[in-house]
């Protein structure tokens, strides 16, 4: 189902300007998408849209850079376009005509890039991102001139760069890179020179070298941990101390790394024209619905884009469960989102002074297993 402008604004006509904000959020269960709106000013989270769609679910949701369209991964198709496979991840291009493109997860699948017609609704195929047979395609990632396809293989341990010539909807591979610890998201820098990966299995960050003329990721440049160094006993709804520190692939920090699953990174939204992100987020989920997951924020050099200093690592409210994932807001970069699909709850988070923490500003639970969310406004 595409949701065009029109149901937007008719939807959010209503509210307030300025201290008011609206996302949606996709669902692993059910057949619901949910409209939420946020009052900046009360910090309270409430339902302004909550439909059932004619979909399984609807797993991953994401936005044309104008806003003007809601695009959902449903089991197995994006819209109307079926592959007959577990279709898992959406992204779409930042500038006109803003084709989308997908990934299934299932073993050996391709990927595939969508046309889009003048409203945004999604039109035809256009060409398919081939990968090899061991592959299971988790997250993709354009640069920001959208000439280059990232692609993090979490079944094949690898990231894949293609190329991708918009006049001609052709896609090239260009580069298979092999990365131990299940690559998953990932995110590109505005500025070019770097591909920050999410791997999933060793709870990890890595940072990687790009080269802005080839595309090509040249070497890992760094790579932090997810996790604390340690912990108090520590069961959901009780306070404990972390002690919360960066760490090289050398220091791996916390021990129990086999109880998490690293999920999400993405870049803050710059609130001036021409300015880069200031921010970075990545989230942990628990493999226990008795642990909290984390979410850890670094600095971000205005010039090049790189990781210029950590700024803090902070339990959860939940486990996360399949989810934990993370959306910073496009109104300021001292908020952000987070979905708990094991906790079956949306919560707002903001930045404290000096952006040394986070504290959750506003909760709002809902029925279904929320999946990943995308503000409008």
């Amino acid at each position: 189902m595409i949701l065009t402008r029109g149901f937007l604004g008719a939807l959010f006509s209503s509210s307030a300007l300025g201290q008011v904000h609206h996302f949606y959020s996709g669902v692993f269960t059910g057949s619901s998408l949910y409209g939420v709106e946020f009052n900046e000013a009360s910090s309270q989270l409430s339902f302004i849209y909550n439909g059932t769609l004619d979909i399984s679910s609807s797993k991953w949701i994401a936005t044309d850079k104008s806003n003007r369209n809601i695009y959902i991964a449903n089991d197995n198709t994006y819209e109307s376009y079926g592959i007959g496979n577990n279709v898992n991840y959406i992204v779409a291009s930042n500038a006109e005509p803003f084709t989308v493109f997908g990934a299934p997860y299932s073993t050996g699948c391709p990927g595939q890039v969508i046309k889009v017609g003048s409203s945004g609704t999604l039109e035809s195929l256009a060409a398919n991102i081939t990968y090899s047979s061991d592959s299971g395609i988790h997250g993709l990632a354009l640069s920001s001139d959208n000439r280059f396809i990232y692609s993090g293989d979490d079944m094949g341990s690898s990231i894949w760069t293609h190329s991708y010539d918009e006049e001609t909807t052709s896609v090239s591979k260009l580069q298979r890179l092999n990365v131990t610890g299940n690559p998953r998201h990932l995110a590109v820098s505005p500025q070019g020179s770097f591909i920050y990966v999410i791997l999933e299995q060793n709870n990890q960050l890595a940072v990687f070298n790009r080269d802005k003329t080839t595309g090509l990721i040249s070497g890992r440049n760094k790579t932090f941990s997810l996790l604390p160094s340690g912990k108090t006993t520590n069961p959901l709804n009780q306070t404990s101390l972390f002690e919360c520190s960066l760490f090289s692939i050398s220091n791996p920090g916390y021990s129990n790394s086999s109880l998490y699953w690293s999920d999400e990174v993405m870049f803050s939204v710059p609130q001036e024209k021409g300015k880069y992100p200031k921010y970075l987020f990545a989230t942990v989920r628990s493999r226990t619905s008795t642990d909290p997951g984390f979410v850890a924020a670094y600095s971000l050099d205005s010039t090049t884009g790189t990781i210029s200093d950590f700024l803090f690592i902070v339990p959860t409210t939940g486990s996360g469960g399949a989810s934990n994932s993370i959306t910073p807001a496009i109104f300021s970069e001292e908020f952000f989102a987070i979905a708990d699909a094991q906790g079956n709850f949306i919560e707002v988070w903001k930045l404290g002074e000096g952006a040394t923490t986070a504290t959750v500003v506003a909760h709002l639970d809902v029925s279904d297993s929320p999946a990943n969310l995308v503000w409008v406004d």
